[in-house]
């Protein structure tokens, strides 16, 4: 049985829709951001990053916000510049920094944006195979999120395609914690924890109650998910 590789996981960014009048002398027509924001949606599902990258720059030229930066960085990591996004997803938190209130704590709406650029900050270290810093960054998308889940996913998945095994396990129990319906991350605790069971003299490998629980949350949540094949395989090779 071999082990899969875990496809890493982007957020694409929920564009706000501020309009911006332009100024100046015989200005030339803007599309409007509403129109902007489809034509980015529409560019990025259609996998034509140049065309999505264009449109977002579009919408940075009307409206620098960090969140049309976090669009633009988005974009250029699915064209495979992720050194270009880095610079750009920089920006985006120096710019969100400008944007934080400067009274009381800063809300939910912030502290998710903040963290969605921090999320796709590690995923551009990733490419770049620089997994501590992505790691790094990761853990602070994850401290400031509504909604850990990606982030910690990510955390434990960079453990386990990396193979370090030690640093995944308690990873990812922190993972299936954060996003207990996240199937991939029950899969990935599982496979970690099978991968030191010792077969018995029958052949049949003895699995911590752990192991097997995690094995069988992934059939549970995806019966028919990549890795299901795999699943049942190790539950097959273990002791009943």
């Amino acid at each position: 049985m071999h082990r899969h590789q875990l496809v890493r996981l982007l957020l694409f960014p929920l564009v706000a829709t501020t309009l911006l009048i332009a100024q100046g002398p015989a200005p030339q027509p803007l599309p409007a951001p509403e129109a902007l924001n489809a034509a980015y949606s529409q560019a990025m599902q259609a996998r034509d990053w140049q065309g999505a990258i264009a449109d977002a720059q579009k919408l940075i030229d009307q409206s620098p916000t960090a969140e049309h930066i976090l669009s633009l960085g988005v974009a250029q990591i699915y064209a495979d510049d992720s050194q270009a996004a880095l610079a750009t997803l920089d920006r985006a938190l120096a710019v969100a920094e400008t944007e934080k209130p400067t009274q009381g704590e800063p809300g939910t709406a912030w502290k998710d944006l903040v963290a969605k650029i921090y999320l796709n900050k590690g995923n551009a270290l990733l490419v770049l195979h620089r997994n501590s810093d992505a790691i790094e960054v990761y853990n602070r998308s994850a401290a400031l999120a509504s909604d850990p889940t990606v982030p910690t996913f990510n955390i434990c998945a960079t453990y386990y395609n990396a193979g370090d095994l030690q640093n995944s396990l308690p990873a990812c129990r922190k993972a299936v914690i954060a996003g207990p319906t996240n199937a991939s991350a029950w899969f990935v605790l599982g496979s970690v924890i099978f991968a030191d069971a010792k077969a018995d003299d029958h052949g049949k490998f003895v699995i911590a109650p752990e192991c097997r629980r995690a094995l069988e949350k992934y059939l549970e949540l995806a019966p028919d998910g990549p890795h299901a094949a795999d699943v049942k395989e190790m539950l097959q090779m273990s002791v009943q």
